[in-house]
Parts: C-alpha cells; structure tokens; sequence
C-alpha cells in the first residue's frame, strides 16, 4: 500500500543568489507501508535533502510531495507540523539530543505543547524506555551516558508519538561496529512491530543489510537506481 510520493521534486537552496544550488532536479519515488528503504550514494547525491521533503521537515522549490495520499507542498507551517508530529518519528546523525536534560526529558521533548498532563507523558516513555533497556537511566543527564546510550535516548525520542514512519539520517555515521549491529537489530524489531523505515546512509553495512527491502542509489540530484529485494 502506497505511503509516500514524490512527483518530479526539485529542490534549490539560495535561490536566486549566486550560490544557487540544485540537489535535487525532479525526482520521483513511490515509498509503499512498511517497506524498509535506503538512500544511498556519496556526500552531494541529494539522499539527504530527499529524506528531508519526505519527511516534511522542508518544502520542494517544485514538485509535489504526498503522504498518505495526501498532498503535503502547500499545507500552511501548522498542519505540516501535525503532520510531522503525528506520522514521522526522526533520528538524526548527531541524535540531536540536550545533554544537560535528563533522558526522560530529552524523550518527551516532541509531545510538547500536550494536553496529555506530566504523570500521563511519563507513563507513555516508560514501556518505550524499557523495550530500549534505558528505563533505569531516565533520571540521568544525557551528557552522562555512553554513546551506545545516547543512540538509544535518540530512538526512544522518534518512537514517543507512536509514528508510522521512522526516518534515519546516516544514522551509523558515529557508531563502531558492534553499535551499529545494535541499532539495525532495533530497527528489525521496529519494522517487526509494522514501522515504515527510511534511512539515508553512506555506508554499505547498511544499505547491504538484509532488513533492507528497497535500496535507492542516487547520484547528482537524481535516482540512478532502485533495487527491490
């Protein structure tokens, strides 16, 4: 079942300015509901302005974007924001996480604004926190924690609003060998549990990994190849 589209996207930055620059020039994709897909290719191939606009998180300079059939482009910045919060859970290269907060702070950052009330936000991060084997360190400064912690903070922090989607930019970038095994076994068992996963990576452990069913190889602002397994 199709989740997202992308309909000959282009995307410019600086516009206009003599630093114009194109990373993407109309690239089209069809992402189906619980696929496991990777983008690939070398720094500058557009995989991560791509993960970007599927994500919500900017607009394309031309083309349409579509999640859940819905077209996303022209949303005012509030209903793009639902959208984000309510599809989307996001892992970033540098996790992006607050290293003077708590864990358990640092977690619930993305219900904010809620109407949920602290004693209910807590106990949605509780069985998050335990599934991830951190529920013992929710109390402990970010900045206190190994970087295999860390990673898992970032996780429990993408899955608190229970998204469909989870999007992972060169997730492994920082991680050794073992931690990155570690983090892709999460990853199966999300996808067990019928997470969509999208990642946009550079490394081959990655995009080789047999979890993966779609791997997407661009180049220059463009898709050079899909490969379906």
């Amino acid at each position: 079942m199709e989740l997202i589209r992308a309909e000959e996207v282009t995307r410019v930055y600086h516009f206009g300015l003599p630093d114009e620059m194109t990373a993407l020039h109309t690239v089209s994709l069809v992402l189906g509901r619980g696929e496991v897909a990777v983008l690939k290719g070398p720094s500058g191939s557009g995989k991560t302005s791509l993960l970007s606009l599927i994500g919500c998180m900017s607009r394309p300079t031309a083309g349409k974007i579509f999640v859940e059939g819905k077209d996303v482009v022209k949303l005012p910045e509030r209903f793009l924001t639902n959208i984000r919060r309510e599809t989307f859970g996001f892992i970033f290269q540098q996790f992006q996480l607050i290293r003077d907060l708590t864990v358990l702070d640092n977690v619930l950052l993305p219900l904010y604004p809620s109407a949920m009330g602290w004693r209910n936000m807590r106990e949605t991060a509780r069985p998050i926190l335990n599934k991830l084997g951190i529920e013992d360190k929710r109390g402990i400064r970010v900045k206190n924690l190994s970087g295999g912690e860390q990673q898992r903070v970032a996780i429990a922090r993408a899955l608190i609003n229970d998204p469909a989607v989870i999007i992972a930019d060169e997730p492994t970038a920082h991680l050794d060998m073992d931690l990155a095994q570690e983090f892709m076994t999460i990853l199966a068992d999300l996808h067990g549990e019928g997470k969509t996963i999208i990642i946009a990576t550079h490394d081959p452990f990655v995009y080789e990994h047999p979890l993966v069913s779609m791997a997407i190889a661009m180049r220059g602002g463009q898709i050079d190849r899909v490969d379906k397994r």
